[in-house]
């Protein structure tokens, strides 16, 4: 590859100086993480290394999941650089995040956007709660559990204890497969028997529970 400073292009091939001029949608991923990255490497610009980032990571969001060690053990990065990328992309998910609270859950789907974004690309297990009043209004939303890899163990009683805590009637469990599979296994199936057991003997309502996996998801209301 040939290298050459970003200064070097025409004014309007600049990414800054595109976004500032067309906007952000003009520009590229990679044109958008140089910005982010202000400086390249030794004998690179910030789009050469933007470039080089995610060719080796496959594509944006699998570099969302990369670790910081990762991140800032990439030739050419540091800490300084890896730090900078980490806080540009929790920044965007938190944007994209948007809060659940006050909102009226209808169906699955208006669960699965803020889901996809907290957890799609999450390399552990993470299980948690939306519970909901008798209007199915958002009380709140909270991850009750961090597993390793592979999985979550879950206090059903814990679960019940907090949806008595915020005053829900109601409530939606979900979890992730960081295998990005979301096809409940069989444990699944018992996990989620298990909880509208538990949550009936609180006249308690479990409305569903939705298994993410990358970009897809299962909904044992809708599906199961």
């Amino acid at each position: 590859m040939s290298y050459y400073r970003i200064k070097d292009l025409p004014e309007d091939a600049r990414p800054r100086e595109k976004l500032l001029q067309r906007g952000a949608e003009a520009l590229s991923e990679a044109e958008l993480l140089a910005i982010v990255l202000r400086t390249g490497g030794r004998g690179k610009s910030a789009l050469d290394l933007a470039y080089e980032l995610l060719q080796e990571a496959g594509s944006l969001q699998e570099l969302a999941a990369w670790s910081a060690e990762r991140l800032a053990s990439f030739r050419g990065m540091g800490r300084a650089k890896a730090a900078q990328v980490l806080a540009a992309l929790s920044l965007a998910r938190r944007l994209s995040s948007h809060p659940l609270r006050g909102r009226k859950i209808k169906r699955p789907e208006d669960a699965v956007g803020f889901l996809r974004s907290r957890f799609s690309f999450e390399k552990r297990e993470i299980f948690g709660a939306i519970f909901l009043n008798q209007s199915n209004l958002v009380l709140r939303a909270e991850v009750l559990h961090t597993g390793g890899r592979k999985s979550s163990a879950v206090d059903v009683g814990l679960l019940m204890k907090r949806a008595l805590e915020v005053g829900a009637t109601r409530l939606i469990v979900f979890h992730n497969h960081p295998s990005g599979n979301p096809a409940p296994s069989q444990e699944d199936r018992r996990l989620t028997r298990k909880i509208k057991e538990a949550a009936a003997l609180l006249d308690m309502e479990l409305l569903d529970h939705i298994i993410i996996g990358g970009d897809k998801f299962f909904s044992f209301e809708a599906g199961g």
